[in-house]
């Protein structure tokens, strides 16, 4: 038999939907605690408050979708960047709430997605860097942060806007790939 969730898990899954659907301004505590069947008291009790739960939902939203997202080294000092980013598309679309989530954030002015994201960011830019050699000089810093920005963004467009893509543009699971694909060539090719 599988274990209940807590309350803290219920509250943050619920108030993930809710968050995701209506934004920070748009969801009350009220209706994230229905939905999660507690009583209102435990968002102070577990969280603190609303904006306390908020940065909390938004860090587990990273947490689930970088997770075990990392840039692995094989014997050869190369990084296997194929099988990393097809991790992380593949927790892209295992998560749409999530992704949405941190979209919506990032629309509303983004402080605190960038807050919870800030993290994960700056250790695939440090991983990617030491496989491509980073030597700390300002151009090659550049040429490694658009790297980063050539894969995130195709990426992100993939996991968020591919329902829309596939509908209005007809594209298909090989276009998708192909996409993916154009994306970590860009990191091979350093």
């Amino acid at each position: 038999m599988e274990p209940q969730p807590t309350t803290r898990e219920r509250l943050i899954e619920a108030a993930t939907s809710l968050f995701a659907e209506r934004g920070f301004l748009g969801a009350d505590v009220r209706s994230i605690c229905n939905i999660a069947r507690v009583n209102p008291g435990a968002v102070s009790y577990h969280f603190g408050g609303k904006r306390q739960l908020y940065r909390a939902v938004l860090r587990a939203a990273v947490d689930q979708l970088a997770g075990s997202v990392t840039v692995d080294l094989d014997g050869e000092d190369q990084p296997d960047l194929r099988e990393a980013v097809d991790r992380l598309d593949q927790r892209l679309a295992e998560a749409p709430q999530a992704s949405r989530l941190l979209q919506r954030d990032l629309a509303d002015g983004g402080q605190m997605a960038l807050e919870a994201l800030a993290p994960v960011l700056r250790s695939a830019r440090a991983a990617i860097a030491a496989a491509c050699g980073d030597t700390g000089d300002p151009e090659r810093r550049r040429e490694i942060n658009h790297m980063v920005l050539g894969v995130a963004a195709p990426l992100w467009l993939a996991a968020s806007a591919w329902p829309i893509l596939e509908r209005s543009l007809h594209m298909d699971a090989v276009d998708r790939r192909n996409l993916i694909d154009s994306a970590t060539l860009v990191l091979e090719s350093t």
